[in-house]
């Protein structure tokens, strides 16, 4: 069915910009998800990092160590 309704109608203006509103909120729903995986996968690498660090100085002390 055509739409004859020029662009200054109200009714479809409103039924446009409806349809964009809904677009925009799915976006930021998907936006939203992700940012909380990305948050996560930061929180992660920073534990991971720690653990590294850790990992690091106790190995680099036994090489100093085994070498006196």
């Amino acid at each position: 069915m055509k739409d004859d309704r020029g662009e200054l109608d109200l009714t479809k203006r409103i039924e446009d910009l409806t349809s964009k509103l809904k677009s925009v909120k799915e976006l930021e729903e998907s936006h939203r998800k992700l940012n909380g995986k990305l948050q996560q996968e930061i929180a992660d690498c920073k534990r991971d990092n720690v653990i590294l660090a850790h990992d690091n100085a106790t190995l680099s002390n036994r090489l100093r160590d085994a070498g006196k």
